[in-house]
């Protein structure tokens, strides 16, 4: 153990010759059973981190006696316990705010990453501020249903102001990038962090994406993320079954009135961005489009969805009628993203 601690160390000091450290953030919350195979994954990364910030929300299972342990085994792993619950969104902003390291990459308390994760990273990234790439899902719980999406997905603003195409625990970015965000506290109820830091990154077309993957991502019906996996077969029955679900989501007061407030909000925030990009001034007019309801306003929103649908589907339809018809009730079926709203 002493000598693979001072191997460690020897190697994070080589990087910080280089000036290219890198910050491992990390927050937890009742992760006892899985936290410590991740941050062994953490350590072990071909290319040496510079610290491992773990930030607890106050758990309940033994999370922090864990942490704990890892702390006085290695002299880089710093620990924080919040003084009181701040949840996911606050959590993650104020770690990032502790980091000390040229690059920042994210961690969840439950994944395993691939050992040349960062590696990848750091030599992928030139002058783009964030990095990310796939993640891969697996269980080892009974009952868990996993499903890898092996479809090419449209990673673009366009895309993502109706939903987030990369997964936050995969991301590397700049701390430099810190500077560019406006005040995370004010936007923090309406994004997820991760969600909040690819809108800004995409509005200045500063995105890099690699094409393998990062991360292990463990399902477990206690993740915060946990869903039961669409049947994305294009079949008569799941197409009815998805323009009646749509329909009826888009109809639901609570969905109606979240998506009015998150594009209002979406609208705010993309105009306190300075990009000067074409991608933000498409978002920029989706946003407003969105949140009206005037006939005219559903009409334009309709022929815009229509001119970047192969911007705004997961992937790019090649039925050319098939993709305008789906463009045109685009901005009804959209509301599957946010059906969440319903249990608000």
């Amino acid at each position: 153990m002493k000598k693979r601690i001072r191997q460690l160390m020897i190697n994070r000091q080589d990087a910080m010759t280089d000036g290219r450290t890198i910050s491992v953030v990390m927050c937890t919350y009742n992760g006892a059973k899985f936290v410590a195979e991740q941050i062994e994954s953490i350590i072990g990364q071909t290319y040496p981190i510079y610290e491992l910030i773990i930030q607890d929300d106050h758990s309940t299972d033994g999370t922090w006696e864990v942490l704990q342990g890892y702390q006085r085994k290695y002299p880089f792993i710093k620990v924080y316990m919040n003084e009181s619950g701040k949840g996911v969104n606050r959590n993650f902003f104020s770690a990032f705010y502790r980091a000390t390291g040229d690059f920042i990459a994210i961690s969840d308390q439950d994944d395993i990453w691939e050992p040349r994760k960062l590696e990848w990273q750091v030599e992928a990234i030139g002058d783009a501020w964030l990095c990310a790439g796939m993640t891969r899902p697996f269980s080892d719980t009974n009952g868990v249903k996993t499903f890898f999406d092996e479809r090419v997905a449209n990673r673009c603003l366009e895309r993502t102001i109706y939903c987030s195409m990369i997964a936050g625990h995969t991301m590397l970015f700049k701390r430099a990038l810190l500077d560019k965000i406006p005040d995370w506290a004010y936007w923090s109820d309406y994004f997820l962090y991760d969600h909040f830091l690819q809108i800004v990154v995409e509005s200045y077309e500063k995105l890099v994406y690699l094409d393998r993957v990062l991360v292990n991502q463990r399902r477990h019906l206690q993740a915060v993320t946990y869903s039961e996996p669409m049947n994305y077969a294009k079949t008569p029955m799941n197409m009815l079954d998805y323009l009646c679900r749509t329909f009826a989501y888009y109809r639901h007061p609570k969905v109606r009135e979240g998506m009015d407030a998150y594009f209002s909000k979406l609208y705010e925030l993309l105009s306190a961005i300075p990009a000067d990009t074409i991608s933000r001034t498409n978002a920029l007019c989706l946003a407003f489009y969105q949140s009206k309801h005037s006939v005219q306003a559903r009409m334009r929103l309709a022929m815009l969805c229509v001119r970047l649908r192969n911007k705004i589907f997961y992937s790019t339809e090649k039925d050319l009628s098939f993709s305008v018809l789906r463009a045109i009730y685009f901005p009804v079926s959209c509301s599957d993203y946010f059906r969440y709203f319903m249990y608000r």
